[in-house]
């Protein structure tokens, strides 16, 4: 579980996990284009790489294709929480705020900052993570805050957090949302590479950082499995957004249209929440 997990946070606030954790798994090496078609079912080995590249590792393969110094002057400025009724609404948001928080880069001022944080905070205390990861934000939080913590460092662990697969564990004993935080992590992601490749005009870097048909796939695995009761608030667009960005990227090439249909298809969602 997440509670246990984390060694880069626990580093910057002096406090050990109860645990050792599992290697995250994150794939660095360029996904290969498939064939289009279904995608095949995901063995345990893969569903720990499944949410790979992370935030900060789309935003590197943004940089490494010229598309992009940063992502960071593409990240919106998200609208006041709704209630914390819907807890797989509020893990679809958690996993955008906390996208948003890592890709905005250090650069952001503070106060910003530290209120992206402590709705990352608010909404793992919704979802019932375990006491030891809150503590450890907490500590982390109070570290930006007397500036006695590096930016970077910070960014980087946060990093880990998103791009950690729990498949349908959620956060902590009391969490039930399964992979929901990553989804709308990823999927706020992608928005904004896809943001990035529409302003460069380059067909090629849609092709190139777009196509990870695994990815939506394994999403949309989870929904209509045991996930099939999850998000209810927001499932139908959930779904709708899932199938349309699993049918564009196994197009035989995507091209600058294609990139403008992400933007559109994933809006669609991230507006709802």
């Amino acid at each position: 579980m997440l509670t246990t997990i984390l060694p880069l946070l626990a580093l910057l606030s002096g406090c050990s996990p109860d645990n050792p954790a599992p290697a995250s798994g994150k794939a660095t090496e360029p996904t290969t284009t498939p064939p289009p078609g279904p995608a095949a079912p995901l063995t345990d080995a893969q569903v720990s790489k499944v949410l790979a590249p992370s935030p900060l590792g789309l935003q590197r393969e943004v940089k490494e294709a010229g598309v992009a110094g940063s992502l960071a002057s593409l990240v919106p400025q998200m609208p006041a929480a709704p209630p914390a009724a819907d807890k797989d609404r509020v893990a679809l948001r958690t996993g955008v705020v906390l996208a948003y928080t890592i890709l905005g880069g250090p650069g952001v001022h503070k106060e910003t900052f530290l209120a992206q944080l402590r709705e990352v905070r608010a909404g793992m205390v919704a979802l019932g993570t375990g006491a030891g990861l809150l503590q450890t934000i907490d500590n982390c939080i109070t570290q930006v805050e007397n500036d006695t913590a590096s930016r970077g460092d910070f960014l980087q662990a946060l990093d880990d957090v998103a791009g950690y697969a729990v498949p349908e564990e959620g956060w902590g004993p009391n969490d039930k949302t399964g992979p929901l935080l990553q989804a709308g992590a990823w999927l706020a992601g992608t928005q904004l590479v896809a943001k990035a490749v529409v302003a460069s005009g380059r067909a090629d870097a849609a092709d190139k950082l777009l196509r990870r048909p695994e990815v939506p796939a394994y999403f949309l695995g989870y929904l209509k499995g045991e996930g099939a009761t999850k998000a209810e608030g927001v499932g139908a667009s959930l779904r709708a957004t899932l199938t349309e960005l699993d049918t564009l990227v196994r197009k035989p090439n995507l091209s600058l249209e294609d990139a403008s249909a992400v933007v559109t298809a994933t809006d669609g969602l991230l507006t709802l929440l």
